[in-house]
């Protein structure tokens, strides 16, 4: 017999094997035990996959959750991030979509690692016609390696949008790589933010936009970056000349681009049209593009 109790939602042991309508069946990284989870993260129901996914059946039954519309949006959080910060972004895009926010122990698996789980998690969902993707930080490469391995579900792919990812590795991480302090700290998920190990990763397939923070002034929150930078990423870290825009939110930090009412906008508008909106200019400056609000 499971009790139900409240939980973290999973941070750094658990992995999302299943989700659905905002339930979730995940399996710790240690016991290989199963749990399930309804979208408030209360546990309903521990023991294998096939106990969870059948305890889900009835609580779809006894409950009456309504079918998801088929068309999801899978948010992939970055590091040190937890998957509940993105609880204002799947209630903004609940009307639209079915959100459905991927959980991974960050710092305990490696890139190809996490991509395989995504791509799993992803192929179990037949009932999905369209996926739509907002990667954050280290997600967007989780996202991109995913990719790159073809799965079934790529047939599926919309447009993504990539918020503050490193799409050209952290300029910091190369410097740091071998310090004991940085592998302690960033766990194996920190060899590959190294320049090399990103660049090595195919482009993004399909329509995708670029989000990144700074403040337009060649110094940013971090003067050591000598550049415009969010505090954790410079500006030439993240952005990518292939992308079909790229915008520079001005004054918004590294972790709370998600947050932000006027980019959940934009996000939608993208998702949507394909431009992050009517309302926005284009210069050139510092051999980087800038996009903000007129």
């Amino acid at each position: 017999m499971s009790f139900p109790f409240f939980t973290c939602g999973g941070l750094f042991y658990w992995v999302d094997k299943y989700n659905y309508a905002g339930w979730r069946i995940q399996e710790s990284m240690w016991s290989r035990r199963c749990r399930l989870l309804d979208p408030y993260n209360i546990k309903r129901f521990s023991g294998s996959f096939e106990q969870c996914e059948q305890s889900l059946r009835y609580f779809q039954r006894a409950w009456e959750i309504e079918p998801p519309v088929g068309k999801a949006l899978v948010m992939i959080h970055g590091l040190f991030q937890k998957p509940s910060s993105f609880e204002k972004m799947s209630r903004f895009f609940e009307k639209n979509y079915e959100p459905v926010v991927f959980s991974y122990p960050m710092l305990r698996f490696d890139l190809m690692k996490s991509a395989h789980t995504l791509n799993a998690m992803l192929n179990k969902r037949q009932d999905i016609k369209s996926l739509d993707f907002v990667a954050y930080g280290f997600g967007g490469l989780v996202l991109r390696q995913a990719v790159a391995l073809n799965p079934p579900w790529l047939e599926k792919l919309g447009r993504s949008v990539f918020l503050a990812v490193p799409n050209h590795g952290c300029s910091w991480a190369t410097r740091w790589k071998e310090k004991k302090l940085y592998k302690l700290v960033f766990g194996v998920a920190g060899q590959y933010l190294v320049a090399e190990k990103v660049e090595a990763l195919p482009l993004m397939k399909n329509e995708f936009g670029v989000i990144m923070g700074g403040r337009d002034d060649n110094k940013g929150f971090l003067p050591f970056f000598k550049q415009d930078n969010d505090g954790v990423l410079a500006v030439s870290d993240v952005r990518q000349k292939e992308a079909k825009e790229e915008y520079l939110a001005l004054n918004k930090t590294h972790f709370y681009l998600h947050q932000d009412d006027k980019i959940l906008e934009m996000i939608h508008s993208f998702l949507t049209t394909g431009r992050f909106g009517r309302g926005v200019r284009l210069r050139k400056e510092q051999n980087y593009m800038h996009l903000w609000e007129s």
